[in-house]
């Protein structure tokens, strides 16, 4: 007896006698209508989606089963928008990529966060691209493979300046590197938002950096990010331990350039996350309760992350991240990413419900957000109404930044 539909669904992992009967009362007869539905319905989702479909609607039984025709659909379509993304007849809706920054003290879990996670979990194995902090690059410069991360941990203070400098340009590389990926959403580990707000005021108040140095670093950090929109992630994620617990971790991975790091430079670290994302809670050293982050209450949230969710502000924010939302999680001993699977699966599900939110935000922003950008085709220096915050509490002036000609040096590092 002849099988309904084209014998071609047969070839995919999951479809047999049974399951082809089922595709094609629903109307799909061939792979083609299958990855036309793909197109459709799931792209640029989790692949979970697609699954509960194939079961639900379908009626596929095995899970397994619709987890594999997934799978071989997804993979399909990814090589054929790789092979020919200017095919007429495989033109999809423009999809605006989001970019979040998982932030997070040294040895806090981000790495590990990451990997077990976005790769391990199917809520976002399909949906996410990681994007790495570019250590390697720090630990082989040039031609004579100079490690400057190592050269900072072993004489700070006359490193500091030129590290920091360093690890700005890599992270402009690193997205200009990522900037052409598939997925809907890039998780890239830390941003240069972080870098201002913890990492150089840290070493400025050590006195590793001079008023000289800092002041030079403010006066392009802002007008390079304000020309480079890459750099502002559409979201961060904040993963909040102890600094107690961040010092046992790094105790554990033995990096070779950490070995002078200290429970009381982590301990700084943390208060300076905490200060910059919760100023409020400046000086709770340690305080992992976030039922009380100052939370528009918003009814499109997920109940699973309402009280995790907040907003970036205050007159101490850089203006390009002013409202930017962000997701805390916490990171403690008892969360175990490498084996606990549920933890894994809650996890990724709150990152997912995160991303969801983001982008519904995204497709109707507020009326008041980018007036002042679409009034003006040019691309304008975003400069704090006082001019840049420093740690000191004093401002670099927003005469001196006005004053200096960046157009050369913004034209160099965005490749124009």
């Amino acid at each position: 007896m002849a099988l309904p539909g084209s014998p071609d669904l047969l070839t995919i992992p999951g479809v047999g006698p049974r399951n082809l009967r089922k595709l094609v009362e629903k109307g799909i007869g061939g792979v083609a209508e299958l990855k036309q539905l793909y197109k459709d319905k799931f792209f640029g989702m989790s692949s979970q989606k697609m699954v509960e479909y194939l079961r639900s609607s379908v009626g596929i039984i095995h899970r397994n089963h619709a987890e594999s025709i997934t799978t071989f659909i997804k993979e399909s379509v990814d090589e054929e928008l790789k092979e020919d993304s200017s095919n007429s007849d495989f033109k999809l809706p423009p999809k605006k990529r989001l970019t979040f920054c998982v932030e997070g003290n040294i040895s806090v879990g981000k790495t590990t966060f990451l990997q077990r996670i976005a790769n391990e979990t199917l809520e976002l194995q399909d949906l996410v691209e990681i994007v790495p902090e570019p250590i390697n690059k720090w630990q082989d410069v040039g031609p004579d493979h100079f490690n400057i991360l190592d050269a900072f941990y072993a004489e700070p203070q006359r490193y500091a300046y030129t590290f920091q400098n360093y690890v700005f340009v890599t992270r402009v590389m690193q997205e200009r590197e990522s900037s052409g990926g598939l997925k809907p959403l890039r998780l890239m580990e830390r941003s240069v938002f972080s870098d201002r707000m913890v990492f150089v005021r840290a070493v400025h108040e050590a006195n590793w950096m001079n008023e000289m140095e800092i002041s030079i670093y403010d006066s392009w950090f802002d007008p390079v990010v304000s020309s480079l929109p890459g750099l502002i992630p559409d979201g961060f994620i904040y993963l909040r331990a102890s600094p107690d617990t961040c010092h046992k971790r790094l105790l554990l991975r033995r990096r070779a350039e950490e070995g002078g790091v200290t429970l009381e430079y982590l301990r700084d670290l943390h208060e300076k996350h905490e200060s910059w994302l919760f100023p409020f809670q400046s000086g709770n050293h340690g305080i992992l309760s976030v039922n009380k982050l100052p939370s528009e209450v918003d009814c499109s949230l997920h109940p699973d992350i309402r009280d995790r969710v907040f907003y970036l502000e205050g007159n101490h924010m850089h203006s390009s991240i002013q409202k930017v939302p962000a997701l805390v999680l916490d990171c403690e001993p008892n969360i175990d990413f490498s084996n606990d699977i549920e933890a894994k699966q809650q996890y990724a599900q709150q990152v997912a419900k995160f991303f969801e939110f983001v982008k519904k935000k995204k497709e109707v922003p507020a009326a008041k957000v980018g007036e002042a950008a679409a009034s003006s085709s040019k691309p304008q220096v975003l400069l704090p109404h006082k001019g840049l915050w420093v740690p000191d509490g004093k401002h670099f002036p927003k005469s001196a930044l006005e004053s200096l000609d960046f157009r050369r040096a913004i034209s160099f590092m965005s490749g124009q």
